[in-house]
């Protein structure tokens, strides 16, 4: 049965519907050549994506900082990506998709550098916003790539993406907490980034990246109604900003919390933060392979629901094995959350993949900021293991705001036979 008019622009297509209901089994996904160029620039940002949280024990000792000031390095991260998905949300649709993953992984390992050796918090929070311009605009585009080549097969290639992403951020903690035991110390590990973020850039100087499809035209009926939700489809960007703040939170704050709060040693500290880009890493991947077959909004409810087993267990650790199960289980759980709401929100934009990324990331940096600004706030005033408190709370507003996009998105029993 055909859809109302009025519903249209909730799905680009008809395997699109899927997305909240259903997957149809054998749809052909393939992995070409641009597709493993992504995954390979996916992983160098999942490097510089990560390695805040692992140097910020390091960094706060070189610049004799509080949580609080450490925590500006957090928000300058958060700006940088916000600008660059405001940017992308509001240019209109145009060739340059190359031109800027070239440009945008250049500058970000370039600015990485200066994160290492800069040795004062003014050049470094100035870097970490150059960092996370250049590497966010060059995600967004890779990711709305990746969602145009594969079309309704989008969400299996995001998180597939996101595997890539999870496996530069294993490389990044153990490199810092590894080298912080040689003669190079800790900044060496920003110098191994740069160069993996400037050999995947490389390979978009032989590679074509597919340039954005037409966005959808839609007729005025769609204006009304369930038209308006799907406009501004507000709960997806909710689900976003909860997701994004949960997961920045805890990655930025890990290595300090296991420090000082649980009261392992620094350097085991950094280096089980590794532990939890490998749980994300193990979620993206069961995600990556249920995703062909399940809905999407069933997929991330389940992961919400993981990472609320999770968290009590991690937040009330007093020893390292205690608080390495807790993360495990978090770490599972929210590792596919991201890609799976990104793509939720592509179905339900009536814009072009890249403007509903820029969507995505600009509600995503307002989540960076928050997160752990607010963290680091409580902290500073009463002690790290009560600021963590507040990640209970952000998985309970996603899960939320998602069942109550479910209750909302007309055409989620819609499915054609």
């Amino acid at each position: 049965m055909a859809s109302p008019p009025n519903q249209d622009c909730v799905r680009r297509s008809d395997d699109d519907r899927r997305d909240g209901v259903r997957k149809r089994p054998g749809t052909g996904y393939r992995r070409d050549r641009f597709t493993w160029a992504a995954f390979a620039a996916l992983l160098a940002f999942g490097f510089l994506n990560a390695v805040l949280g692992p140097a910020l024990p390091y960094l706060r000792a070189v610049e004799h900082i509080g949580y609080a000031m450490a925590a500006l390095h957090q928000v300058a991260f958060a700006v940088g990506g916000g600008l660059a998905g405001l940017i992308a949300a509001r240019v209109r649709d145009r060739p340059g998709r190359t031109s800027i993953i070239r440009l945008g992984l250049v500058g970000a390992a370039v600015a990485g550098l200066a994160i290492g050796y800069g040795d004062t918090a003014v050049v470094t929070v100035v870097a970490a916003f150059l960092v996370s311009l250049g590497g966010t605009s060059a995600l967004v585009r890779l990711w709305a790539a990746l969602a145009d080549a594969h079309g309704p097969q989008r969400t299996t290639a995001m998180t597939e993406g996101e595997v890539a992403v999870s496996c530069g951020g294993i490389v990044c903690p153990l490199l810092v907490g590894g080298l912080a035991a040689t003669a190079l110390t800790w900044r060496f590990a920003f110098v191994i980034g740069a160069v993996i973020v400037v050999a995947a850039d490389a390979l978009f100087w032989v590679i074509r990246v597919p340039q954005p499809a037409a966005a959808e035209h839609h007729p005025p009926s769609a204006r009304s109604g369930a038209g308006r939700r799907c406009r501004w489809p507000m709960c997806t960007l909710v689900v976003v900003f909860a997701v994004v703040a949960l997961e920045f939170s805890l990655s930025f704050w890990l290595a300090s919390y296991l420090a000082d709060a649980v009261g392992l040693q620094r350097r085991l500290a950094v280096v089980m933060v590794a532990g939890l880009y490998a749980a994300n890493l193990t979620g993206r991947l069961l995600a990556s392979r249920l995703a062909r077959h399940l809905a999407t909004q069933r997929l991330l409810i389940a992961s919400l629901v993981m990472a609320l087993v999770g968290l009590p267990v991690l937040l009330a650790a007093t020893g390292g094995a205690v608080a390495a199960a807790g993360l495990v289980i978090v770490g599972a759980g929210i590792g596919a959350a991201f890609p799976l709401t990104s793509s939720l929100h592509i179905g339900a934009s009536p814009h072009s993949a890249d403007r509903a990324l820029g969507q995505v990331f600009t509600t995503a940096a307002a989540g960076q900021i928050v997160g752990p600004l607010i963290v680091g706030a409580i902290a500073q005033a009463v002690g790290l293991r009560l600021g963590l408190m507040l990640l209970p709370a952000l998985a309970i507003l996603a899960a939320a705001a998602l069942v109550r996009h479910h209750a909302t998105t007309p055409v989620a029993s819609e499915v054609p036979r």
